[in-house]
């Protein structure tokens, strides 16, 4: 009886020390993934970067802190505030952490759409010499996206931007971009985001959904 009554203790200590450390890693990256998509703050931007690796190091099995990791130097790779070299050296650990991330959450339609935005940031840092090589590279990679998850939003509204911008370079229509952009907003508008950041899915990409569909008008 004693013996069992041990057991039981055990395990119930077990499960209240599990649900802790789990319920302290969501309230951690919750409060960055917060961060993150709120701010365009090159120092608070690092700071999560660094959260995230702290947090990842502790939660090796998880993809979320790698990914958020790699979308905060993604988010400084976008800042006009660094140089070409910075931009580079922050895009390169982006996608170290997108590989690592991958490892951990092979075929994730939102860490190959994310590897997509980091080939944009990288053609944006310097798109006059980048554009020609980069552009057919990314196109490919959010098609790669969408092949794994057609209602991916975030895959749909960056795929526009860049048919926005090959279409106004060519002197073409927007109908392509105005299409993926009105697929993207609506599934955008579909989602439940309060269920979305309790599961600290990714949210972000809505504006740049907007951007294209208001120039379809």
């Amino acid at each position: 009886m004693k013996k069992l009554f041990f057991l039981i203790v055990v395990f119930a200590f077990t499960f209240t020390t599990s649900f802790a450390q789990d319920s302290a890693y969501q309230k951690a990256m919750k409060k960055e993934i917060a961060k993150v998509i709120s701010t365009d703050s090159l120092g608070s931007l690092q700071q999560s970067a660094n959260a995230f690796a702290r947090i990842a190091a502790i939660n090796p099995k998880e993809w979320q802190p790698l990914y958020y990791g790699a979308l905060a130097f993604t988010f400084q790779g976008f800042s006009p505030a660094l140089n070409l070299d910075k931009k580079d050296e922050v895009l390169a650990k982006a996608d170290e952490l997108l590989k690592s991330a991958e490892a951990v959450s092979p075929g994730n339609s939102e860490i190959v759409a994310l590897q997509g935005f980091v080939l944009m940031a990288k053609l944006s840092a310097d798109a006059a010499n980048r554009g020609q090589s980069l552009s057919g590279t990314i196109m490919a990679t959010y098609g790669k996206a969408l092949a794994i998850d057609g209602k991916n939003p975030r895959a749909l509204a960056m795929l526009a931007q860049m048919e926005l911008g090959m279409a106004q370079f060519f002197g073409n229509g927007p109908e392509k971009a105005c299409g993926l952009a009105k697929q993207s907003q609506a599934i955008f508008d579909a989602q439940d985001e309060a269920v979305l950041i309790a599961n600290m899915q990714p949210t972000w990409g809505k504006p740049m959904a907007r951007s294209v569909n208001s120039k379809c008008k």
